[in-house]
């Protein structure tokens, strides 16, 4: 069977949450997901790849090990990231993205071609992700 286009995957989504409170409760859930610190990355780099515990800490360059032990098991108890436990002397863990795991990142991948970063225009070197560069350029000179 194929695995649905992620514009189809929107469409769906869309259709479930018709009423106000569904697509509130949606959002809201998106957001409790995937707030956790490093959580968009690990999933960002698992898209890449399945990966071991230490090999994504290394490639991350951040996380104490609490916290990618923390993102991990949010990640799988929502569904996108699954554990595999190789019969090895000592075990090795293995993570990875479930199929539901991929086609969600797909369309998450599909947003960096959407937006792009601008200098904030304050005296600290930031960024802003935008969707409008010249808009959003415009508007922090102001600020």
């Amino acid at each position: 069977m194929d695995e649905p286009q992620p514009e189809r995957a929107v469409a769906e989504s869309s259709e479930r949450a018709e009423e106000p409170t569904e697509w509130l409760a949606v959002w809201h859930g998106l957001h409790r997901a995937l707030s956790g610190k490093w959580a968009m990355h690990v999933l960002r780099l698992l898209f890449d790849g399945p990966r071991g515990f230490n090999e994504m800490r290394r490639e991350l360059d951040g996380p104490t090990a609490k916290t990618l032990s923390e993102r991990l098991t949010e990640l799988r108890c929502h569904g996108l990231v699954e554990r595999h436990v190789e019969a090895t002397s000592p075990p090795m863990t293995r993570y990875e993205l479930t199929p539901a795991g991929r086609r969600f990142v797909a369309v998450l991948r599909e947003l960096e071609t959407a937006v792009d970063l601008v200098e904030c225009g304050c005296d600290t070197s930031c960024e802003i992700v935008t969707v409008d560069a010249e808009r959003t350029a415009a508007v922090t000179e102001e600020c």
